[in-house]
Formats: structure tokens, C-alpha cells, sequence
């Protein structure tokens, strides 16, 4: 067990993306012990860097089990698993005996079910679900131009039109993402994701938004109002920018302290590149656009 002197073992359950390497790597810097739970599917091979073990999605009881063998105390959930049908799972004992109350929860949403799954493992086995920022705080957005353009008069306003669109969608547990260009909203964000929505900017007509010679447009994400902030922060990384240039945006504008970029220094790199900004917003902007 945990001692004053001694931090929590962490368990990462890693789904998709360089986020949960990239966790573990913060965390033993910070003297903690940790075990990955790869998801059969989702995970990166990277993940095999540091103790782990592999699951297939649906097998709650083996999940549990490595965890606990293992003891660790503290659990972060990070990383995309593609949300399957009920029926594709094929659940173990553990997993059957959690399905009526999975479908439930998803009955209130993406933020149902996650706020369902860690007050199981908090409750009724003892972990502490916590976020990834409270693992690696570097990863949290920080407030202000993070590249060396930013964003013209033009494109502020675009950024608050497209952050009232996310306030909207979040509210009803939809997504976190909105794409505003020249004062039209061009996209909304579902459960495709942001990367497939920014395809479907760069595939609109050119007169509807900017291109390489003349960008144009924003991409906004944000937390969703009453946020489980455990488990799904609104996240941002080089792929996001490499998008974003393509659909010919102008920017990217994230909620600062509430949104995490993978690797800040790269997505800088890559948006001073592309000749595109990344903005933190602060929260006293975004508590205006409420009026």
C-alpha cells in the first residue's frame, strides 16, 4: 500500500493515441510505479515500454484483475476505444454482470457512461479515478498565443462564434469541437471525431473556407458543461494541426486548464510551420460568451 513517503501506484488503462506512453513516462519522472492495461485494438505497441499487460475490450474481470494483482491504487483512463456495439463485446462474467447498468449509462451519454464506469471502480473497488492532468499537469493547455502568429480581428470573432457552438453541442453530451470560418459555423463535432469533422471541412467548397495562400476559420475545442474531467478532456496533438492546415483553418483555439495537447512543443513546431495559431482560451473569456 501507498505510505506518506511513497506515491500511489498508478494503473493506466491506455485506449488509442501517444497520450498513455506519454503519461506513464511523466509519471515514473515523478517517482511513481506504473502498470498499463492495454486495450486489444487501441492501444499503441509503445505502451510495451513500461509494465503492462493486454485486454481485450470486454474482459472487465481480467481488467480488474491485472489492476489489482498488480496494486495499484490510483487509475487514469486515457486514450480513444471506438465505441462498439453492446452486442460485438463479448463480455466476461465480470463484463455480463456490468452490462445492464452499461446501457444505462449510455443512455446518458458519452459523459453518462464514463462518470458511471469510474464511480464503479472507485466504489465498488476501491480505486481513485483521476485525471491525466493531475498525473502530468504540463499536458493542460496554458492560457495565450502558444505559436507565432495569432489570431486577427477576424478570426477572434470566429473563435467565439465557434465556441458558442461547442458550449451548445456540449451541453447536449454531443461533442466538444465547433469549426467557425468568415462568421458561418461549417461543422459541428459528433461522434466521428474531431479528425473526421476536419475532414469534412477539407472537403467543402473552397468559397466556404480558407486554403493554404489564404487561411481561414477556426477549429474550438472545449470541455463539455458538467465535464467528467477524469476521463475525457477535450485533446489536441501534431495530427490536429496537420488537419487543420489541410482543411485550410487559420487556427486552432482550445480552452485553457481544460483541454490537454500531446506534446506541446511539437504541435507548435507544426502549427508555426503551417503558418497557423494555437490559442488557450482563459476562462473569463469564455464566461463572457455565456451572456
Amino acid at each position: 500500500m501507498a505510505t506518506e513517503n511513497k506515491p500511489r501506484k498508478l494503473g493506466i488503462a491506455a485506449g488509442s493515441g501517444p497520450l498513455p506512453a506519454m503519461l506513464a513516462a511523466a509519471a515514473q519522472a515523478a517517482g511513481r510505479e506504473v502498470f498499463v492495461v492495454g486495450i486489444e485494438g487501441a492501444a499503441e505497441k509503445e505502451i510495451e515500454r513500461f509494465p503492462h499487460a493486454w485486454v481485450r475490450l470486454g474482459a472487465m474481470g481480467e481488467f480488474l484483475h491485472l489492476l489489482k494483482e498488480n496494486r495499484c491504487e490510483d487509475i487514469v483512463l486515457i486514450g480513444g476505444v471506438k465505441r462498439p456495439s453492446l452486442a460485438s463485446i463479448f463480455p466476461d462474467k465480470t463484463g455480463r454482470s456490468l452490462m445492464p447498468r452499461v446501457a444505462r449509462w449510455l443512455m446518458q451519454g458519452d459523459d453518462g457512461l464514463l462518470r458511471g464506469l469510474a464511480d464503479y471502480f472507485e466504489k465498488e473497488h476501491g480505486f481513485r479515478v483521476i485525471g491525466a492532468h493531475e498525473v502530468a499537469g504540463s499536458l493542460l493547455a496554458p492560457e495565450g498565443v502558444l505559436t507565432k502568429v495569432a489570431p486577427s480581428p477576424e478570426q477572434e470573432a470566429d473563435i467565439d462564434m465557434a465556441a458558442r457552438a461547442a458550449r451548445a453541442i456540449g451541453a447536449l453530451d454531443i461533442g466538444q469541437g465547433a469549426v467557425a470560418c468568415r462568421g458561418i459555423v461549417l461543422a459541428l463535432e459528433a461522434a466521428e471525431g474531431t479528425d473526421r469533422m476536419l475532414e469534412r471541412v477539407a472537403s467543402l467548397p473552397p468559397e466556404l473556407r480558407g486554403g493554404e495562400g489564404a487561411r481561414a476559420g477556426v477549429l474550438v475545442k472545449l470541455s463539455k458543461p458538467g465535464q467528467e474531467k477524469r476521463v475525457d478532456l477535450p485533446t489536441v496533438g501534431v495530427k490536429t494541426v496537420e488537419n487543420a492546415a489541410a482543411a485550410g483553418l487559420a487556427g486552432i483555439a482550445v480552452e485553457a486548464g481544460g483541454a490537454l495537447i500531446v506534446d506541446g512543443e511539437a504541435v507548435a513546431r507544426a502549427a508555426n510551420k503551417a503558418g497557423i495559431f494555437v490559442v488557450g482560451l482563459g476562462r473569463e473569456r469564455l464566461q463572457g460568451l455565456r451572456s
